[in-house]
């Protein structure tokens, strides 16, 4: 009985063949994306699930209050000072290893490379456990020791052993190897977490860095940089709950009272969240997300084959009577239309596998991901999607058509064709209703995203070449010399230095008050440290007041007072209204372990949000401090930017020959971070792309069989004197009204999904409603246009062949 059932299957394929094929096609294009969208999440969410120790790492990362106003709720880092606390306080952890990065100019004998470092505890082998090619987990011990992968130790010494080599960091701190490890596997935190900087490829000791910059040992207050993490390895015997217990107990005891306005507390999170908490930190849920819109892709998917198939089954109706009257059961009449929805199941399955088998590596090229499909671990879960995708597309059909009686059956087969139009409307609704939804989240990221890039327009980025890494004594003595240099370059406009240039993530901050010793109005203060330059090559224009000016000994900050300028919002948080009245008035850093510095105002800047994207724009005072300035920003003439990039590095190779540049283009600083926001572009206008296609399909298939059943109607309308136009809109508004419905649906719900979208930018786009609106409206157009092209040639055909219809 089986097989006669699977024979009668593949006749009505091959009998019908167009809507088979728009219905395989249509579930197997939903099937892909469900099982593309899954297996991207599960290996995003499956990192660092191999070390031996995984499910006892847990980190602790910062949690920022409302007034920091940062952008984002929380970072995986926290301060390095707490880990002295957790090692006496927390017995029961069994190690605890900071990991703390920077990038130093590495050189093995006249070889130099600029290089990301991570400096850590030697506690940090103990917690992970590195596969070790040469040397031992001991390597963190020498405090002169260096821990490389086995892709660097091949970059720097070829096939050779590399153990007891020796390294210089900055042709001052000289290392040797003491190990050498695998490199580590693509899903793992330290390979491609968002928030890390590069792979983990050289580990030093925390001792090096502090040879290297004299770093604080004990830990600090200070910094928070991403990607500096500390780990903690915890006994079996206990969980989360207790480790976040342990330190909400050492943040209470010893975090600053002058910090805690801004910093809220420690949020524990086991290792294998650290890859995509960064979406958690943003409030966007993203992982979350994507198999949500799989999944509702998949949904439309299943309705196409839903709708058709109920549509198709009443022209069986007679071939059901039949069966019923020769003794078939409604069980098995129920299972014969299963088993045809299970194979279309099937042969969308075997398609969609074919399609993901090409496109896992094109995902792993665009995203440099390492993402794969083990087939065969897979399996029960490919079969259970196949079998319960056919079910759900079939049960309602099989159930719609089995319940006519065998006499209305042979009666007229094609009476009944207004049973199921209610489901049919409902699921058409539901499906419009998904690729609406989308279709106006993808409008809103869109121009979210070009205001993005318009807001950055403030800035001429096109036109800047940058310089980083300059925070090095030996290049700081020969800045001056640098600049007058390149000046002298043709195309050369102007050459600035600052600690960070726009678009870069830094928050660097200090507190201050508008009177000295005034706590209670006291706020957080972003400061940028910039030469007398900087203004004049970003077109940064001053509201009042003047430039720094080197020749002003009170420009340049000294110890107890200093010059500054400062935006608008800063002036306004020191009490000021007008920038004129504002020039010459003083305000005072508030510290406890030091005498507090007196800054006087001496310009007032445009608010502009610096550090750009999802930052709001903050109280910022911009100081000249030439000891901090790491960056350059040098102006160029737009058409001859590239050739005067070659001059510029020429003149760096003759003044600066012992340290590579490191030069690039603003442009591109801007576009790095840009290419997080174009990618979820790209993935929402993927799904929903996807969605609308096969609601359309859908829609056409759906129409066809609709205009094709109604042919003598139309014939006897078009004898009574209808036109084509009045039946072209006749039955066009016959399935707007599902779309909508659809609309009603749908546009409450995107509007709601956008504002929490663009809840994370801090310049956000205000035309929410009008863009929701749009996208549904351009929706409707579309279906019309589908639904058209059949109701025109069906109402265009001639009476005389519509009444013999049949």
């Amino acid at each position: 009985m089986i097989a006669n059932y699977f024979l009668i299957a593949w006749r009505q394929l091959t009998r019908f063949k167009s809507y088979a094929a728009i219905n395989i096609v249509g579930l197997a294009i939903g099937l892909t994306v469900y099982l593309l969208g899954s297996i991207i999440v599960d290996y995003e969410r499956s990192h660092d699930l191999f070390w031996e120790h995984g499910e006892r790492i847990y980190i602790a990362g910062t949690v920022f209050g409302p007034t920091a106003n940062i952008g984002v709720g929380e970072t995986d880092s926290m301060y390095t000072a707490f880990a002295p606390f957790i090692r006496t306080e927390l017995e029961e952890v069994e190690a605890v290893a900071r990991i703390v990065g920077r990038e130093f100019l590495v050189s093995m004998d006249d070889t130099h490379y600029y290089q990301r470092v991570r400096f850590a505890d030697p506690e940090l082998t103990r917690i992970f456990d590195f596969t070790y090619l040469e040397g031992s987990r001991d390597a963190l011990n020498d405090p002169q020791g260096v821990m490389l992968v086995r892709s660097l130790k091949e970059k720097f010494f070829g096939s050779a052993p590399a153990l007891g080599k020796t390294l210089a960091l900055d042709h001052d701190v000289e290392l040797h190897v003491t190990a050498v490890i695998e490199d580590l596997p693509r899903n793992s935190h330290f390979s491609s977490a968002i928030m890390s900087d590069g792979a983990l490829e050289m580990v030093a000791p925390l001792k090096a860095l502090n040879q290297a910059i004299d770093y604080d040992l004990a830990g600090n207050f200070n910094n928070l940089s991403s990607g500096d993490i500390t780990y903690m390895l915890i006994p079996s015997s206990r969980d989360q709950a207790w480790l976040q217990a342990g330190m909400d107990g050492i943040f209470e005891r010893h975090f600053p009272d002058n910090d805690l306005e801004f910093i809220s507390g420690l949020k524990v999170r086991p290792l294998v969240e650290v890859n995509t908490m960064i979406w958690d930190a943003v409030g966007l849920p993203v992982m979350d997300s994507v198999r949500l819109l799989a999944l509702l892709v998949l949904v439309v998917a299943i309705v196409n084959y839903t709708n058709l198939a109920t549509a198709q089954s009443l022209g069986r109706s007679r071939e059901i009577g039949m069966r019923k009257t020769m003794g078939a059961s409604r069980g098995q009449l129920v299972s014969q239309f299963l088993v045809e929805s299970i194979c279309v199941a099937t042969l969308a399955m075997v398609l969609g596998l074919i399609l993901l088998t090409v496109l896992i590596p094109l995902f792993n090229m665009a995203a440099d991901k390492a993402v794969s499909f083990p087939f065969f671990a897979s399996l029960p879960w490919i079969i259970a999607t196949m079998i319960a995708t056919g079910i759900a597309a079939g049960a309602y059909p099989a159930y719609l058509i089995t319940r006519t009686s065998p006499i209305e059956a042979l009666r007229d087969g094609s009476a009944s064709g207004t049973r199921g139009g209610a489901f049919r409307t409902g699921m058409l609704i539901m499906q419009f209703a998904i690729s609406i939804f989308m279709l106006a989240m993808v409008a809103v990221v869109y121009l979210q995203n070009k205001r993005v890039e318009t807001s950055a327009e403030i800035y001429p980025k096109e036109q800047i070449i940058t310089l980083s890494r300059l925070r090095i004594d030996a290049i700081q003595a020969r800045l001056d010399t640098l600049r007058n240099e390149i000046m002298k370059i043709p195309g050369v406009n102007n050459v600035a230095y600052a600690s960070q240039l726009p678009f870069e993530q830094s928050n660097s901050g200090f507190v201050v008050t508008p009177r000295l010793g005034d706590k209670d109005a006291s706020f957080l203060m972003t400061q940028i440290f910039v030469d007398e330059h900087l203004f004049r090559t970003l077109d940064m224009p001053l509201l009042e007041g003047r430039h720094f000016d080197r020749s002003i000994a009170a420009d340049t900050v000294q110890d107890d007072i200093a010059n500054v300028i400062i935006n608008e919002l800063a002036l306004n948080k020191l009490g000021y209204t007008d920038p004129r009245a504002a020039l010459g008035q003083t305000f005072y850093d508030h510290t406890e372990d030091r005498e507090p510095t007196q800054y006087t105002i001496i310009g007032v800047l445009p608010d502009q949000n610096f550090q750009g994207f999802h930052n709001q724009i903050k109280p910022t005072t911009f100081k000249m401090v030439p000891a901090y300035y790491s960056d350059a920003a040098i102006r160029a003439d737009i058409n001859d930017i590239a050739q005067t990039r070659e001059a510029v590095e020429a003149v760096w190779a003759k003044l600066v020959d012992d340290y590579p540049i490191q030069s690039g283009y603003l442009d591109d600083e801007f576009q790095d971070t840009y290419a997080v926001y174009q990618g979820i572009a790209r993935i929402l206008g993927g799904f929903a792309g996807v969605a609308m296609f096969l609601s359309l399909v859908g829609l056409f298939g759906l129409a066809a069989f609709m205009a094709a059943t109604r042919t003598r109607e139309i014939g006897i309308r078009k004898v009574m004197g209808a036109t084509t136009t009045q039946i072209t809109r006749l039955l066009i508004w016959r399935f707007s009204k599902p779309v909508m419905w659809a609309l009603l649906l749908a546009l409450p719900l995107s509007y709601l999904a956008a504002n929490q979208f663009l809840a994370f930018f801090a310049d956000r786009i205000t035309s929410t409603p009008f863009i929701v609106l749009m996208a549904g409206i351009a929706a409707v157009l579309v279906s019309w246009a589908v639904v058209a092209v059949h109701a025109g040639r069906i109402a265009r055909a001639s009476p005389i062949v519509a009444l013999r219809y049949e």
